[in-house]
């Protein structure tokens, strides 16, 4: 074994040893939810007056932009101790049942501290939780209002003046300024929200209307891609949550500082929020040209909140002024995101815009062959074999090609040689033998390249398929959307996931009998070696559903080079004779 080799399983071990450090989080799982109390409304204990949801992070947020010349600063929130507003009761905590969900709001911040999809659960059967109850960030849609000069009023408790089914109705007034904050909820996992300021002071004041949409990071394995994110634009941006405030291994590698303050986006800002693969929580402006965004680190690679603001809009005594937002909070599904409309099926990671019609083409096939066979495993072997097939005159002639530059391989080595010291004769005898040939040695590369959108938009298309959520396929394969795991190794916690072990068995087998384009046999070994592991490393993570496509498309390339392999001196015949 030479030094090229063992280079090439110590960097494999090392990368796979980094990543299931990375992708490894020291936190249990999440306890299963309970079950919400009876009834609509209840009172929080008095030692639970302003302690809604448990210990909490409170960001230092960094100065706002554009703020008018005589307003009170946008400094950091005052600490909750600072801030005394009369006339305010206890939190109170408001249950909201609804057929999709249920939720709770909280007088405290008037905002919302639970949110439980009632169609969806988890690995181990609970309800999703998209806003855990236990979380220790601060509700979502909170509005601070700090450029009021009265405090962070997203920290104090405000007054509910109704508590029905649908609409939900918090107050406050602090030295003249009321404030309000209404909730109408729908049959949906959409939900409106109505801001009203009204100056009631002797001074001016100038709203920006700031609302908090904060996340944190989460040990279940759907929630380990979970992002921060806003369309600004027409593209999305995201940041996610575990490499918040850090520089990440190639920064910290590369001697990067970590990013503390996000730029502010401006242009156009359709929503904001949080993400993962299959959920959505976001919130939608009613304007979005006027709207503007930014990200916050609350606690660095833990936690973080997305903004959605204004520019201060200067408001006399005795006028009032209003903004209106809708929110979403639930699944991926195309039809539910597309009526709802304001960019929301952006959030769908579909890839690049050219790859995004294949992409469509892709998951339509999938579901239409899932209705003949309602299995989705058998329904992505099915589509892969499909495929293949469109695709197999491409495949074949890039076979072919690289089949005939194995066999002149020979001679091409005893150019290389016989000219070492010579470059220019070499690479013009080489030439001339190619012409002699008939070998065209970028002739494996062209229907290469022709595939790779078709590939790519079939990888886009299971990755982002919000029917393989916890598809079953056989045996162990309980779940397409999540790496198959047949046991944990005792004392080691390391997972043994066949699928991606047999991919790269198949991929090896696939190297060993694909010409390779270089006659130097120690590249060629180190190809032969360093790929399949390196690909087995990349894939033991992805989706079972993922992997299984990749499998299966590589035991189908193996079959078409074998038969090219075979079948090429008679092809090669025939077409002599044809001539």
């Amino acid at each position: 074994m030479d030094r090229n080799l063992v280079l090439a399983f110590a960097l494999s071990f090392l990368v796979l040893s980094l990543w299931t450090l990375w992708t490894g989080d020291g936190r249990g799982p999440h306890a299963p939810p309970g079950v919400p109390a009876s009834g609509t409304e209840r009172t929080a204990p008095a030692g639970e007056a302003g302690e809604a949801r448990g210990p909490e992070k409170q960001p230092g947020y960094p100065a706002l932009p554009n703020a008018p010349e005589g307003a009170p600063p946008n400094a950091a929130p005052v600490p909750p101790a600072a801030v005394e507003v009369a006339g305010t009761p206890p939190a109170r905590r408001i249950e909201v049942s609804r057929p999709l969900y249920q939720a709770r709001l909280t007088s405290r911040g008037a905002g919302l501290e639970d949110w439980e999809l009632t169609e969806y659960t988890d690995h181990r059967g609970a309800r999703v939780l998209l806003i855990p109850e236990d979380a220790g960030i601060p509700p979502l849609a909170t509005t601070p209002f700090a450029e009021l000069g009265q405090g962070d009023l997203s920290r104090v408790n405000w007054r509910v003046e109704r508590a029905d089914p649908g609409d939900v109705v918090f107050a406050t007034d602090t030295s003249g300024i009321s404030l309000r904050k209404s909730y109408t909820f729908g049959d949906g996992y959409d939900f409106r929200l109505r801001v009203e300021v009204v100056n009631g002071s002797q001074a001016k004041i100038a709203p920006r209307f700031l609302l908090d949409w904060p996340a944190e990071a989460r040990a279940e394995q759907e929630f380990h891609e979970q992002s921060i994110a806003a369309l600004h634009d027409g593209k999305v941006q995201m940041q996610p949550i575990a490499g918040l405030g850090r520089t990440g291994f190639l920064g910290a590698l590369f001697g990067r500082s970590p990013i503390h303050d996000y730029p502010v986006m401006g242009g156009e800002i359709d929503w904001v929020g949080f993400q993962t693969t299959y959920f959505l929580a976001a919130v939608f402006p009613d304007s979005p040209t006027q709207a503007r965004a930014r990200f916050v680190v609350i606690e660095p690679g833990r936690s973080g909140t997305a903004q959605l603001f204004f520019d201060p809009v200067e408001l006399a005594p005795g006028q009032s002024v209003s903004r209106e937002f809708r929110a979403y909070l639930g699944p991926k599904e195309s039809d539910r995101l597309e009526a709802l409309g304001g960019g929301a099926e952006a959030s769908i990671d579909r890839g690049w815009r050219w790859v995004t019609p294949l992409t469509r083409l892709f998951a339509w096939l999938l579901q239409a062959l899932y209705s003949l066979i309602p299995n989705y495993g058998v329904a992505i072997i099915l589509l892969t074999i499909l495929v293949r097939a469109v695709t197999a005159p491409l495949t074949v002639r890039q076979m072919r090609s690289m089949e005939r530059l194995r066999r002149v391989q020979p001679k091409m080595k005893e150019i290389q040689e016989k000219y070492a010291d010579d470059r220019q004769r070499q690479s013009e005898e080489l030439m001339k033998l190619y012409k002699q040939e008939k070998v065209n040695p970028l002739g494996g590369c062209f229907p290469m390249l022709l595939q790779l959108p078709v590939f790519i938009g079939l990888f886009y298309a299971l990755r982002s398929s919000m029917h393989l959520r916890h598809a079953p396929f056989f045996g162990w394969i309980n779940d397409l959307s999540a790496p198959d795991l047949l046991f944990n190794i005792p004392g080691l916690g390391v997972p043994v996931r066949v699928l991606p072990l047999i991919m790269g068995a198949t991929m090896f087998v696939q190297q060993k009998i694909t010409p390779m384009q270089t006659p130097d046999p120690a590249q060629a070994r180190m190809m032969l070696v360093v790929m399949p592991v390196m690909m087995t490393v990349l894939f033991y993570q992805f989706p079972s559903g993922l992997v299984l496509y990749w499998m299966l498309s590589n035991v189908l390339a193996i079959g078409n080079q074998l038969w090219i392999g075979r079948n090429m001196p008679r092809l090669g015949a025939d077409q002599a004779a044809k001539r």
